[in-house]
């Protein structure tokens, strides 16, 4: 069942994607002129001297180039993300195999204690109602209170 809710979502998210992608290209296609025209990029600091032109290119280039360092910059963010995750997993277990340690020393430990002769013995349940047998009940007053 969950195998197959998960192919749903497969799909449905592919065919999300690719209505997006559509929208996209059409945008484009409708929008031939200013996506196709020539821009040149240029950079200056305020010093005559330190002042660059890129060469010409489209602008869809240099969309294509921003959508390009996008994705990589969030490449390399999710990675980082994921190695930190790995690192605290790895501190985890690392803690959680320490504690099995102190558990498995402590029921040692306490398997000694248990095994001592010296302390004393548990009550058995025929002891429990041999014990019952012997209680002598008072009588109890009832206390009558008014409210």
């Amino acid at each position: 069942m969950l195998t197959n809710r998960r192919c749903r979502m497969k799909k449905l998210k592919l065919f999300l994607g690719l209505i997006v992608v559509i929208f996209i290209a059409l945008l484009i296609y409708q929008n031939r002129e200013y996506f196709f025209a020539l821009q040149a990029l240029s950079f200056s600091l305020g010093v005559e001297t330190w002042n660059w032109t890129a060469p010409p290119a489209q602008n869809v280039a240099y969309m294509g180039g921003c959508l390009l360092i996008g994705l990589l910059y969030a490449a390399l963010i999710s990675f980082s993300l994921k190695l930190k995750s790995k690192k605290a997993i790895k501190l985890l277990n690392a803690k959680n195999a320490d504690h099995l340690e102190e558990i498995a020393s402590l029921k040692q430990e306490l398997d000694k204690y248990e095994a001592d002769p010296y302390q004393k013995t548990p009550v058995t349940a025929g002891e429990i109602e041999d014990i019952k047998e012997d209680v002598i009940e008072m009588p109890h007053t009832k206390k009558e209170v008014e409210a």
